[in-house]
């Protein structure tokens, strides 16, 4: 019962907040709280093992809930972190002319993902999975009077869609071979599957995970996503929609530890996910827009551990990456709320001392987000990374080293532009919107577990964690002892930390760079090279093969396909038709003499045909 009062509550919230939105008010964003507060008590009184039966349509196809260990994890994360994003909107959102219509997509967008990850078969999870989509494209195109706010949910929308269609071709496969849409089922007669049968259903599943996730080489919508309002980015980015392809890989665990060329696909785009959009981090001015970039690179983490097999340490940085992630964007937003809308880093500068608790929250996020020891990142990272190495993938703990350092130098470039020297901004100070109380206290209430829910995984004198603990009847352990012990991968790690962060404190954080802060940060933004300007020109590639090439494709039907073959072949049987009737007509004289002349005539074909051809 207590599944589906956590499942339907929210959509009960979407349907009162869309219908009486107007009448509603201020209350429509209090109303649209209370409901995710309810599913994530809910989520808490069903615990682990709970399970609700649906319906069955036939043998076979099953439709129920389940909340496990790996769904447990993403439904309080969906509700708890998505409740503090949803107290947070009521003061960001106030004044909106859409304010109902805002928290109906908000409270739709938990229901969706809620479908998504509770779950017991493929279908219903297809339609979580489809309905996040739409869920997005609403919210990311809440300011539709934008065109940008407009493009940028189509295009997150078409992009989403091409993983549901990978997913869906893989949810064929399955039910024509196991003849079922439940998970269970399918894992247990995975041991049958062919290796290229079950490559192809791995791929299927992760073309829908790279869609969602923004992975390499379906990533470039997430960026612009930062089009909508700034607690729809935190929903999307901390506890919702990217996160469901490390969901995904995770949920098919049983199917990816048959398949190491699976394993080795999702590990190599989730490493080269992670270093590449760390160095696109590096070279942006929206703070919007770097923690996009970071939330990919973050990301890639996660795919790169449950790629590899490390599935503790993947979903274990989902679980400290969703605190520190939202209040990054959170406390971004009460940067962007007190500027008017001021996104771009470089017009900021010493905001420290006026905007105090801004500071607080961006700094224990970046110290967090960097792995900095003691921080809940240090303990998830650090997992990955060794998770890498002990699963036999060197290169990618190269990678993923190397990444920690990037990740440092960005955020904290971030950090020191934005909060240190003086203020360079256009807004007036005495202008300055101070942020109310439902945007303070959410804000101060994640610097708790950002700081500290990664000590779940700190695990003394080598006994397991209790995050490891909690996941042991979950996935299986196939690890192997790495070369390198896990305390070298953290100095190593810390190092890489340590370079970044100096790297940053010199080009930003000196007293020269403050005092010449105006001029130099003019010159880096004339400096950076387009290729990196342009994030790769992915964008421009996409829009050059698929959408050129689609519009060029549509042009040659509609200029000569359809017209001259077509249109052709209909023109010619109507002609032929009314060539014949023309031929026939003629013979319709309406004289005897001329129809008895067709008679004879025909008789004599006839025995002519009879007698000589015939052999008679």
């Amino acid at each position: 019962m207590m599944l589906l009062v956590a499942l339907l509550v929210p959509l009960a919230g979407a349907a009162l907040c869309w219908a009486f939105g107007p009448w509603l008010g201020r209350g429509a964003g209090w109303l649209a709280t209370l409901a995710v507060g309810v599913a994530f008590v809910a989520t808490l009184l069903a615990g682990t093992g709970a399970h609700q039966a649906l319906f069955s349509w036939m043998p076979g196809f099953d439709f129920g809930l389940s909340l496990d260990a790996l769904s447990f994890v993403w439904a309080l994360v969906i509700t708890g972190v998505g409740f503090v994003i949803h107290l947070y909107s009521i003061g960001y959102m106030e004044g909106d002319r859409g304010y109902g219509r805002y928290f109906a997509y908000m409270n739709f967008f938990i229901f969706a993902m809620m479908l998504l990850v509770l779950s017991d078969n493929w279908v219903g999870l297809l339609v979580g999975w489809g309905n996040v989509g739409l869920a997005s494209y609403f919210l990311i195109g809440h300011w539709f009077e934008r065109m940008s706010a407009v493009m940028a949910a189509r295009k997150a929308f078409v992009m989403n869609v091409v993983g549901d269609v990978g997913i869906m071709f893989a949810i064929f496969l399955i039910v024509e071979n196991v003849h079922s849409i439940g998970f269970t089922n399918t894992f247990a007669a995975s041991a049958t599957f062919s290796p290229g049968l079950l490559y192809a259903i791995c791929a299927g599943l992760f073309v829908g995970a790279v869609a969602k996730s923004a992975q390499v080489p379906l990533q470039t919508w997430l960026p612009d996503a930062m089009e909508g309002p700034t607690p729809v980015s935190a929903l999307i980015h901390a506890a919702t929609m990217v996160t469901a392809g490390v969901y995904l890989v995770a949920r098919c665990a049983p199917l990816w530890d048959k398949s190491p060329s699976a394993q080795m696909m999702v590990g190599t785009i989730g490493a080269l996910t992670a270093i590449a959009a760390a160095i696109l981090g590096a070279v942006q001015w929206d703070i919007k827009r770097i923690l996009a970039y970071s939330t990919m690179s973050q990301i890639g983490y996660m795919i790169l551990g449950v790629g590899v097999g490390a599935y503790a340490g993947g979903v274990g940085h989902f679980f400290t990456h969703a605190f520190f992630k939202a209040l990054l964007f959170l406390a971004a937003g009460m940067i962007i709320h007190a500027l008017h809308n001021e996104q771009d880093v470089r017009k900021m500068g010493g905001l420290a001392k006026r905007m105090p608790l801004a500071f607080w929250g961006i700094l224990v996020g970046v110290l967090a987000i960097c792995g900095v020891p003691g921080f809940s990142g240090f303990f998830s990272k650090d997992q990955v990374i060794q998770g890498a190495l002990e699963h036999g993938h060197p290169w990618m703990y190269g990678v993923a080293l190397v990444t920690a350092g990037i990740t440092a130098y960005y955020m904290f470039r971030l950090l020191f532009i934005t909060f240190l020297g003086e203020y360079r901004g256009e807004v007036d100070r005495e202008k300055w919107h101070a942020p109310p109380w439902v945007m303070a206290l959410p804000v101060a209430a994640l610097i708790i577990p950002s700081a500290f829910a990664g000590w779940l995984m700190f695990s003394p004198n080598g006994a397991a964690s209790p995050w490891d603990r909690f996941f042991s009847n979950q996935f299986a352990a196939a690890a192997s002892p790495a070369i390198v012990p896990e305390w070298v991968t953290s100095l190593l790690a810390f190092g890489f930390v340590l370079a970044g962060l100096g790297l940053a404190a010199l080009r930003y954080a000196t007293r020269d760079a403050q005092e010449n802060a105006v001029a130099r940060l003019r010159e880096e933004s004339v400096r950076i090279p387009a290729f990196l300007a342009n994030a790769y020109y992915m964008d421009a590639f996409i829009d050059l093969v698929f959408v050129r090439g689609t519009r060029l494709l549509g042009s040659i039907f509609s200029r000569v396909f359809d017209p001259y073959f077509i249109d052709g072949i209909v023109r010619a049987i109507a002609a032929a038709a009314r060539s014949l009737g023309s031929a026939i007509r003629a013979l319709q004289t309406g004289l005897l003499r001329a129809y008895a002349l067709v008679i004879v005539v025909g008789v004599g074909c006839f025995l002519i045909y009879y007698y000589l051809v015939g052999g008679r």
